[in-house]
């Protein structure tokens, strides 16, 4: 409201009063005001320029981000945001073509840079013209820093990463290597083929054969669990009749049951369906199971297994009436090296590896696995499979060494009257293991010569000719998949099969042997079936 009194010749005559209604005006400072305080609690500095970069107005975080007051720069040029004056220059004409966000290099007020993200846009006015460029600059020094340590953390992980999967490789190697002598020569005692033992003589070298099986399966263990977390397991997809396999498991684990006098039950339902899978694995895992159920159980007490198709599931339930397990500490069941009695005194041996490889596995074929059990009263173990498997994009092929899961035999059957032949060149650094293919070799037959590394054995071949190399890979200098290479590059000697004898297990090495010109591949410790199929494949001849 305005209003005044009206005098003519010194005479008051009336009043004048102008009312207007501001109502709309009180609304949009209403609105600006609080436009204003939403700005001025950002925590990114924005600032408006007209068109030629002078500085109409700045926020409370201008002085925070940039160092400056905003007070102080209205009027001023944008030009002292930027350590290079230019760009405040490209960046307006940048918002002037429609926008532009990106990192720009600026600086405070001390003459300290920083990285900032900065967004430009146009201010239009009401009828559309541009008249204002508004700048919104973010200090992402912090973040950059962060996004630095992550790489460099992540590189760290990468190399450690590599330098577990060289650990495990190098580790393998030096467990798997002197498992072929204890296990090969052990073997051979206990079949007394060299001559007899008493009967206490026998049952030690039994023990031997047993605990080094046991030792072997633990190391299979250890590093199949590494696989999983290195992404290194791939499944070998296939039909599997689980019928089967059920029968192999509990053909396999009738041994161990019988030694406590369990006895097993098995509930197998009728015309299962073939399940797609990993046949070997789906084997582990009742495997590991059952050798459970046996384990935790009292003598004479009896397990069981029942197999059933459930909607679109197989499911695998393996049951004990042992010791059970106590409801808070089931929660620890599927983790890696989790013993539930950990104590010095603890009455059942392991590594605690088996219920978290069997997890891992069921869910590698897209499973689950479940317990239901009761301290005192026994536990039911069921693995979830569906039948259709993975999808083929999730799924890839693999080719499985047998000879790692496989049951270890040495048994030296001899080969059919007449069928082998020839002279086999040992390549191997380790002497012990050296000896015992060559007793197993003449065994059977066969002339051998053994060298200790690439080197000789290149010049051996000089002037000899042997019906089949077994190769160590790793050898001393040079090994033996560079050796291999060597020698398929002599056209002489290109057509003498190559078999790799190797203790390496990881995910690749079979390929690389055999894209070194390797025939086959035998993983340590040896397996005396596999080497008579070797030895069947390329040295046998068939009788006239």
């Amino acid at each position: 409201m305005n209003g005044r009194l009206l005098y003519r010749d010194g005479q008051l005559v009336g009043g004048l009063g102008i009312g207007r209604d501001i109502t709309e005006r009180k609304r949009f400072e209403q609105q600006l005001q609080m436009f204003s305080k939403a700005l001025d609690a950002a925590n990114d500095s924005v600032v408006i320029t007209d068109l030629a970069g002078k500085i109409l107005y700045a926020n409370l975080a201008t002085q925070r981000v940039l160092g400056r007051s905003p007070a102080v720069l209205i009027n001023q040029s944008a030009e002292v945001f930027y350590p290079n004056a230019a760009q405040s220059g490209w960046l307006i004409e940048q918002a002037q073509r429609g926008g532009w966000s990106g990192q720009v290099v600026c600086q405070r007020a001390s003459g300290e840079t920083f990285t900032a993200l900065a967004s430009v846009g146009p201010v239009c006015n009401e009828d559309n013209q541009l008249t204002a460029v508004s700048l919104i600059y973010r200090d992402i020094t912090q973040l950059e820093q962060i996004k630095a340590e992550l790489a460099a953390k992540n590189l760290e992980l990468e190399r450690a990463s590599r330098m577990k999967s060289e650990f495990l490789a190098n580790m393998s190697h030096e467990l798997r290597t002197p498992m072929t002598s204890i296990l090969g020569f052990s073997s051979l005692l206990e079949q007394q083929i060299f001559g007899p033992l008493n009967e206490r003589q026998h049952l030690y070298v039994r023990q031997i054969l047993q605990s080094g099986e046991h030792l072997l399966s633990l190391i299979n263990e250890v590093l199949d669990l590494s696989k999983i977390e290195a992404g290194q397991m791939i499944l070998n997809v296939a039909p599997v009749a689980v019928a089967g396999v059920c029968q192999n498991a509990l053909s396999m684990i009738s041994a161990q049951a019988a030694a406590k006098e369990i006895s097993i039950e098995s509930d197998i339902e009728a015309d299962l369906p073939h399940l797609k899978g990993d046949e070997l694995r789906i084997r582990q895992m009742l495997l590991n199971l059952l050798s459970n159920a046996v384990k935790f159980s009292e003598r004479g007490q009896p397990i069981g297994l029942v197999a059933k198709q459930v909607k679109g599931q197989i499911h695998l339930a393996v049951w004990d009436r042992g010791i059970g397990i106590a409801s808070e500490q089931q929660s620890l069941l599927f983790q890696p090296f989790q013993q539930l009695d950990s104590s010095l005194s603890r009455r059942h041996e392991g590594t605690g590896l088996g219920l978290a490889l069997t997890y891992k596995l069921s869910k590698l074929h897209g499973g689950d696995v479940s317990v239901v059990s009761r301290l005192g009263e026994g536990s039911c173990f069921t693995i979830y499979l569906p039948i259709g498997g993975l999808s083929e994009a999730q799924s890839r092929l693999q080719q499985i060494e047998t000879g790692d899961r496989a049951i270890i035999n040495n048994s030296l059957a001899m080969p059919p009257a007449g069928n082998w032949t020839g002279e086999v060149l040992l390549v191997e650094d380790h002497p012990v293991n050296a000896m015992l293919l060559e007793h197993m070799l003449k065994y059977w037959g066969y002339k051998t010569h053994h060298v200790l590394n690439g080197q000789i054995a290149l010049d051996w071949l000089q002037d000899h000719r042997p019906t089949l190399i077994l190769m160590d890979i790793h050898l001393p200098k040079t090994d033996g998949i560079e050796i291999t290479r060597q020698i398929r590059q002599n056209p002489v000697w290109q057509n003498i099969p190559i078999v790799a004898m190797t203790a390496l297990v990881m995910a690749g090495d079979r390929d690389r042997c055999l894209a070194a010109g390797m025939q086959g591949y035998l993983s340590k410790p040896i397996n005396s079936a596999e080497l008579v199929s070797v030895l069947a494949k390329y040295t046998w001849q068939t009788p006239a």
